[in-house]
């Protein structure tokens, strides 16, 4: 498929096809060697001719033309080519959740609390804005997107949420989406969906109490075939998480079953709102829900970088003079990827704490304190990088800086880690010496 010309796009490779259309990675080409990644949704061509189809292919591209936020895809275009509509919009570079519970469930890994909770968060935000928003008239587009499932939400390496395909959205834009039309995936549709009744924000709502139940407590809430999860979901009311995790947090557990709630009235009425209680649950229990806790799961699940392609690349060969200069990250690390952490504490000024250095969004930070194996050092064994303790403490008389114990918290001072083959730093000698006359 690389290669493929379409309009004026390069078809790359073929992502996924669905009921309606077919999904390519894509890559558009501008003047000067300008390009940039993006994917293309191309309607099936005996569907162009099908007015109504047609029409919801046409909107979706619409609706996400007046929605503009980081946790859902931009549309750059919508068009006909070689006797077919299109959509052209942001590639997303992440793996569906769907994904990321399988592989990490084959990796005996458990999803846990922190991230899940970060997924349905950002999710709360990109639906807030959606249900919200309202167009260029100012009147309310009223948009439910109706398949909130874990098969339509992206997580890209960098942490960051994208919630997928409004191709089956229902909206005020739209006239076929009246009461009756029941649309979506069965196991994550609210009651009111089932029944096919009118349907509001608070539908998406209930959709997003079944993902976050699903992620925190490791299981389907509804099984069976169709008939009897649409049973299940109209019928009876969902069981506290804590009966199938014993230990399951009786304040997170309360949140899970009010967005569960099947009498709509009860319900948590937003997004908005459901995403301040999880919020006010994480600052209580101490909980790091943002994108750099989702990224370090990612990272973990999935342990690789994505296909390099020299002939794209817009930084130039190295030669040997620079590649001196500026070594990559991956070299610039000690062997063992390990640091010791000096902390100048009365209680731990004589011990080093040996920490390993597992998470890759750190490693860029580390680099700026580590030096290079080939640049040279001086001849006390003083590396380019460090400070000599003259030098220091003329530093601090002149910013006027006090390392007295009382500002908090203690500073802490990260080493390169000693080989085995190399001699003590001299600098660590005498600040350990510095700090043991302080005392």
């Amino acid at each position: 498929m690389k290669g493929t010309r379409f309009g004026r796009y390069e078809l790359v490779r073929k992502i996924a096809a669905g009921g309606m259309a077919e999904v390519f990675l894509a890559r558009q080409w501008g003047e000067g060697g300008f390009f940039r990644d993006v994917v293309i949704k191309r309607l099936f061509r005996h569907l162009a001719e099908h007015p109504r189809t047609l029409e919801m292919f046409q909107i979706e591209a619409k609706l996400l033309a007046e929605l503009s936020h980081p946790n859902i895809p931009q549309v750059y275009e919508l068009g006909r080519e070689q006797g077919t509509w299109y959509i052209a919009m942001e590639w997303v570079d992440g793996h569906t959740v769907t994904d990321c519970v399988r592989v990490a469930g084959r990796q005996g890994m458990a999803i846990p609390h922190n991230v899940a909770i970060g997924i349905v968060l950002q999710l709360c935000e990109a639906l807030h804005h959606a249900h919200e928003r309202r167009d260029r008239a100012g009147k309310p587009l009223r948009i439910v997107h109706r398949d909130v499932t874990p098969e339509n939400v992206m997580v890209t390496r960098d942490g960051v949420v994208k919630l997928m395909d409004f191709g089956v959205a229902a909206t005020a834009a739209r006239r076929d989406t009246d009461a009756g039309t029941v649309k979506g995936t069965f196991s994550y549709m609210a009651p009111e969906q089932v029944r096919g009744r009118p349907l509001d924000k608070r539908a998406d709502v209930f959709a997003l109490g079944v993902i976050l139940y699903e992620l925190t407590t490791g299981t389907r809430l509804f099984r069976g075939s169709d008939v009897q999860v649409m049973t299940q979901i109209v019928e009876q009311d969902a069981p506290p998480p804590s009966t199938r995790v014993p230990d399951f947090s009786p304040e997170l557990e309360a949140i899970v079953m009010r967005a569960l709630v099947r009498d709509r009235a009860h319900r948590v009425p937003s997004a908005a709102h459901l995403a301040a209680a999880l919020e006010e649950y994480c600052v209580r229990a101490a909980i790091s829900a943002g994108p750099r806790a989702l990224a370090r799961f990612v990272g973990q699940v999935f342990p690789y970088e994505r296909e390099r392609d020299q002939t794209l690349g817009l930084v130039p060969e190295a030669t040997d003079t620079t590649a001196q200069e500026v070594a990559p990250p991956s070299e610039n690390l000690p062997e063992g990827g390990g640091w010791e952490v000096f902390v100048p504490h009365e209680a731990l000024r004589h011990e080093a704490l040996d920490v390993t250095v597992d998470d890759p969004t750190i490693h860029h930070e580390l680099d700026l304190l580590a030096p290079p194996e080939d640049e040279p050092t001086t001849s006390d064994g003083e590396g380019p990088h460090t400070l000599p303790p003259e030098a220091l403490d003329r530093l601090l008389a002149e910013e006027e800086i006090s390392l007295e114990p009382h500002v908090p918290p203690d500073p802490v001072v990260l080493l390169e880690r000693r080989r085995p083959s190399e001699p003590p730093n001299e600098y660590v000698r005498a600040l350990e010496r510095r700090l043991d006359e302080e005392e």
